[in-house]
């Protein structure tokens, strides 16, 4: 069974396959046309196996009036109120029936519908449901009245496809709404045909009680080819059951079901007209599924990147605190002591001078006073407290610039889109990774080269962008620090920073390395997530990555890398003066 609301390729595949075997062992166009009535009202089916899709499904062939049974001749004759009727009139003929009432499912209790004249094209345009039908299926209603033998080979092969009314309520398309539509909760319609080699045309009418998705219909042009197929030997043969009886002996059976050379032909253009179908179905679907997995890769790749995001901003967001609490417990005892120094330097200078004046007016000093001078060496820690004092005032300072420095890198009270210096950005970045400028071990100093130029105040995220200029000074040192040990090219270890404003609209900053520098196909990668050069435990692979989406997303600038191998490398970082965020 199909939930005809969501059927799927396979789905379309699995009902062709079964339409066409239905009629492998039938004996007239009649009784495949009741096999696949009967497998389309059981088989579609919507939330439940017994909560069947259709209300009513009818199968329609054309014949001409000669080729109608008595029976149906007398009710297109009476619908014509006419005593004599052409033996070429065209009668839309209902073959098989089904539906949820006892007389809908059999054609001979039909009233108005078991055998329709269309004794021209004026008839076909009062009936507004078959005028649409023939429309949608492609077909011309001249050729349904009158098939033009001339044209029938090269729209045989080419006219199949599908008719729908959305909905059916008060659809022009759809009559006996009091009666029909609105009692049974018809809520659209579909119908799909095509045309037959004798000039016939054919098609299924369901009438549903639910809505079709628009990616539904197009599965069912397929099937209006296996439906062609499975009829296609009755074709100008033995269309009802009753001619089949008349037919007199096995020979004469034999006859009939040796196929011709023409339905051989129309046979093996039917298939190519389904393989095509197919084929085009299974593309259409494949470019669906191709783009519904493409959507998914990068709702993924969106997702990491999110996620990654709310890492770094998490963790960035507790180290600002951590280094704002540090830089507030540091700096009230820092406070303290800057502020006594003075004082303290002030006393012991008052106590200096008092012991000079000691010293000038008593030259008598007892030889214990002057045994004790000797061994405090009072010469050499009056000269040494003075130096003491003024390291003491100078590192006092220099701890102060540090929480300076602490404070204006985390900028936990600039979240939001601020104008700042960017010079001091940069300056408070230094002064945290300054550390790592002094020689130690192996490691030579690396010289900070300053070219700023005059910078007004720029609209940024502070925080956001004092951490790129961490990330990419950070990667500078690493790349300074490679060379060190070996034959490297390196002599001086150099960072130069230039800044300058370009079109009076943007702002750009350099940070150019002396180091080993890197290959394009390194750098490259450079600003993918999770790519990193360092040894294990050494990188994530999100620093500039990171780095990247700040300058980018944040701020609609530009991020690039310019590195050759032996000769350094530069980052330049541009940002408009005003963020447009």
């Amino acid at each position: 069974m199909h939930n005809l609301r969501k059927m799927t390729l396979r789905d379309m595949s699995e009902c062709g396959l079964a339409l066409r075997r239905l009629g492998d062992n039938a004996l007239s166009m009649e009784e495949v046309s009741n096999n696949i009535i009967q497998y389309l009202y059981n088989n579609f089916v919507d939330s439940s196996p017994n909560d069947k899709s259709c209300v009513l499904i009818r199968f329609f062939k054309t014949h001409s009036y000669r080729d109608l049974t008595p029976d149906l001749q007398k009710h297109a004759k009476e619908i014509l109120s006419t005593p004599t009727v052409s033996n070429n009139l065209k009668c839309l003929t209902m073959l098989a029936t089904a539906g949820e009432l006892p007389e809908w499912n059999s054609r001979h209790q039909s009233v108005g519908h078991k055998a329709i004249p269309l004794a021209n094209e004026d008839a076909i345009a009062r009936m507004p449901m078959l005028s649409q039908l023939v429309q949608q299926l492609g077909l011309n209603p001249g050729i349904v009245v009158q098939p033009d033998p001339n044209l029938l080979t090269d729209l045989e092969q080419r006219m199949y496809n599908v008719f729908y009314v959305p909905n059916a309520l008060d659809s022009p398309y759809i009559p006996a709404q009091e009666s029909f539509v609105i009692p049974f909760n018809v809520k659209s319609v579909l119908g799909f045909g095509g045309l037959l080699p004798s000039g016939n045309i054919y098609s299924i009418l369901m009438f549903l009680r639910i809505f079709i998705p628009p990616m539904v219909l197009n599965l069912f042009r397929p099937l209006a080819l296996n439906i062609k197929t499975a009829i296609l030997p009755f074709d100008d043969g033995c269309v009802f059951q009753e001619d089949f009886q008349r037919l007199s002996n096995m020979e004469a059976v034999e006859n009939y079901q040796n196929q011709s050379f023409n339905y051989l032909n129309s046979k093996i253009a039917t298939l190519n007209q389904l393989l095509d179908v197919s084929e085009q179905s299974t593309i259409t679907q494949s470019d669906k599924l191709e783009k519904a997995i493409s959507n998914l890769h990068e709702t993924l790749e969106h997702l990491q990147k999110t996620q990654i995001q709310l890492i770094q901003s998490e963790k960035m967001s507790s180290l600002g605190q951590m280094i704002a609490g540090i830089a507030h417990e540091i700096n009230n005892p820092v406070n303290f002591i800057a502020g006594n120094v003075n004082y303290a330097e002030e006393y012991i200078h008052s106590l200096l001078d008092l012991l000079k004046l000691y010293q000038e007016k008593f030259y008598n000093v007892p030889l214990e006073i002057k045994q004790k001078i000797e061994e405090i060496e009072l010469e050499f820690l009056t000269s040494d407290l003075n130096k003491i004092m003024k390291s003491m005032r100078i590192g006092t300072e220099r701890i102060r610039d540090i929480v300076v420095s602490l404070r204006n890198f985390s900028r936990l009270d600039e979240a939001e889109i601020k104008e700042v210096d960017i010079h001091s950005g940069i300056d408070s970045t230094l002064m945290i990774l300054e550390h790592r400028l002094k020689p130690r071990g192996n490691y030579q100093k690396i010289e900070i080269i300053k070219n700023y130029g005059d910078l007004p105040p720029i609209e940024c995220y502070p925080g956001q962008i004092n951490q790129v200029f961490m990330n990419i000074l950070g990667n500078a040192i690493d790349a300074l620090e490679l060379g060190v040990g070996e034959e490297s090219p390196v002599q001086t270890p150099q960072i130069a920073i230039y800044t300058e404003i370009v079109k009076e609209e943007w702002v750009v900053i350099k940070i150019v390395d002396n180091g080993v520098g890197m290959t394009q196909e390194v750098s490259s990668k450079l600003f993918d997530p999770f790519f990193t050069t360092k040894p294990v435990g050494k990188g994530t692979g999100l620093g500039l990555f990171i780095s990247y989406q700040i300058v980018i997303e944040k701020h609609s600038g530009k991020l690039v890398c310019n590195s050759q191998i032996g000769k350094g490398t530069e980052f330049m970082i541009k940002i408009p003066m005003k963020n447009p965020g």
